[in-house]
């Protein structure tokens, strides 16, 4: 018995860590169905499969980060973000028609010249690229403001094709990212 239950709780315990970070949700409706992925930087430094460019999280102090310890920073040396990338087939083998990538920025200047970017590759070949200019939203310098950039995939998927989501600052002052949300709708 004793054996039984160590197997049981080992069982439970790894099924539990499979899916760290990732998670599924429906809506409710039978046909509206979302893939969410979740990073509050954290464990970047571990590489989380699908994650790249861990040299861009530090520990944060001044300014703190927006949970935890650990934000991206981008600046003059450190154009592009942590960095998300999946092929289309490891996304639960359907073609997702959005997706929106949300979470908390903090700049030190107003109005930086600061976009999220969607791009989709065929192999090395860019397929379809767009941007989500967030300097509008970043009026003022100094605090976490929340954000929610959407794109919608107007042109057809195939399995291979590699979706991208990044940050990119032009502006080359310090602006930081924290606690990303990427949800994948079908």
């Amino acid at each position: 018995m004793k054996k039984f239950l160590f197997f049981a709780v080992a069982a439970i315990a790894m099924s539990a860590c499979s899916n760290s970070g990732s998670k599924t949700q429906s809506s409710g409706q039978t046909d509206q169905k979302e893939i969410t992925i979740t990073n509050d930087l954290e464990n970047a430094k571990g590489v989380i499969p699908s994650w790249y460019n861990e040299n861009t999280v530090i520990a944060m102090k001044e300014p703190q980060a927006h949970s935890g310890e650990y934000a991206c920073i981008t600046n003059d040396t450190l154009q592009y973000s942590y960095f998300y990338k999946v092929l289309v087939k490891n996304l639960k083998g359907e073609n997702p028609k959005s997706v929106v990538y949300s979470g908390w920025v903090y700049t030190t200047v107003a109005n930086p010249n600061f976009a999220i970017i969607c791009n989709v590759n065929n192999d090395t070949i860019r397929y379809d690229w767009k941007a989500y200019p967030l300097d509008k939203e970043l009026k003022e310098p100094g605090k976490w403001v929340e954000f929610s950039a959407s794109f919608f995939f107007d042109k057809p998927l195939q399995p291979n094709y590699e979706i991208g989501l990044v940050a990119w600052n032009q502006s080359k002052k310090n602006v930081f990212l924290d606690d990303v949300k990427i949800t994948f709708a079908y």
